[in-house]
């Protein structure tokens, strides 16, 4: 009698951890040079944002202007399904104003912020530490007076003193902040860096609940934020289209598909429905004015589209040989995958290009098309459907 070999179990994976996400197109997008809201619009962009799944909605600095605190207000009135969060800087004036800008939500909070860099410090406030952090206690305390969901931000933490960081969030947890928002105000940090700071904060507090706000000044932003959620942080800060000031915030899409491609390696998941990613960034690119550019991770109009033979015959093929998403997957369609004809394609390309306009060629007419296609690429930097169709017929006659 044989015995059967017992099958060894396999360890279960542990469940992917959320992200939450504190969307702040309406507030740090808007401050790309450029851009300016009307309080509709903005209203607009909030309900699309909440009705995507965005935990919280970063809409506006309530004290900066009468038009600011009316659009947060509209949209703290309007929208239900989400957290409505102002911001104001660490004194009591803005405090009263952004609480009396979101109070009306169903989810109101409030974030009071402070720059707590020895540049900013001594430049902008012209205070000492003590100083510095003695405000964000109080503001703390004040904003905790008017409600219980309070965030904090320290403006420029990854230029500031390692112990004054450590100092700054003991104060304020002591006085029941709710998330402390670590913040790459320039984008100076490298990943290491910023996910080692995060980890010192999570070994030195372990019950503090981080938020990650990264900057793209060095091209690194979502790569930092991604870094800051491997080692404990809870939340996100990005914004659509990667709009903000100067280089822009940490890009809202890129987080998202990011954590959704690779989020088995990651141990992050998100609850955010990706399939209305293009629809959103495209009302976002309207009334923002800034489209993104061709080559835009996940939203740029060429994210599938291929221009090398090589590449679109394995595409023709099998689109998983030069994509890791679906158009479908963020809200486009099969038929929004563009193989172009240019002087670096293939046969196969034209052939589909063909195709698609009605043309069915055999092999003798398709490589006479493909060198008139060619030559005629030497002169134009793209073929157009008259150009196409030229080729087609006089290949056929």
């Amino acid at each position: 009698m044989t015995t059967q070999p017992q099958q060894q179990l396999q360890p279960e994976r542990p469940q992917p951890r959320i992200v939450k996400f504190y969307e702040t197109t309406l507030r740090d997008g808007e401050q790309t040079p450029g851009v300016n809201y009307f309080p509709e619009e903005k209203l607009e962009i909030a309900r699309a944002l909440a009705d995507m799944g965005f935990d919280t909605l970063d809409v506006g600095f309530p004290i900066s202007s009468p038009s600011e605190f009316e659009a947060v207000r509209l949209i703290a009135s309007q929208v239900e399904n989400a957290e409505i969060c102002a911001i104001a800087r660490a004194v009591k004036g803005d405090i009263d104003a952004a609480w009396e800008a979101v109070k009306v939500a169903a989810h109101p909070v409030i974030e009071p912020f402070i720059s707590v860099s020895p540049i900013h410090r001594q430049v902008k406030l012209g205070k000492s530490r003590q100083e510095v952090l003695e405000m964000a206690r109080t503001a703390v305390a004040y904003a905790r007076s008017l409600t219980d969901t309070v965030d904090f931000a320290l403006e420029d933490t990854t230029r500031t003193e390692h112990d004054f960081i450590l100092e700054v969030c003991e104060a304020i947890l002591k006085e029941g902040v709710r998330f402390v928002t670590i913040c790459d105000t320039v984008g100076y940090a490298l990943p290491w860096e910023f996910g080692q700071l995060i980890a010192d904060l999570k070994r030195e507090f372990p019950t503090i609940r981080i938020s990650a706000h990264c900057h793209n000044d060095l091209g690194l932003a979502v790569a930092n934020a991604l870094e800051g959620l491997r080692n404990g942080a809870e939340r996100v800060d990005t914004s659509f289209n990667g709009l903000g000031e100067r280089a822009g915030n940490a890009a809202t899409e890129e987080v998202v598909m990011a954590i959704r491609t690779r989020s088995a390696d990651l141990g992050l998941d998100v609850r955010v429905d990706t399939t209305k990613i293009i629809p959103t960034s495209r009302l976002i690119a309207k009334y923002s004015g800034m489209q993104p550019q061709w080559t835009k991770a996940i939203v740029g109009q060429n994210a599938f589209s291929h221009g090398g033979g090589i590449h679109q015959d394995g595409v023709l093929k099998d689109a998983r040989t030069y994509e890791i998403m679906t158009p479908e997957s963020i809200g486009l369609t099969a038929a929004d995958r563009r193989i172009r004809m240019g002087k670096l394609s293939g046969r196969a390309a034209l052939a589909a290009q063909m195709r698609e306009l009605g043309y069915t060629l055999e092999q003798e007419q398709l490589n006479r098309a493909f060198e008139m296609a060619k030559l005629l690429l030497g002169k134009k930097r793209e073929l157009e459907e008259l150009d196409l169709r030229y080729i087609a017929e006089t290949a056929m006659k």
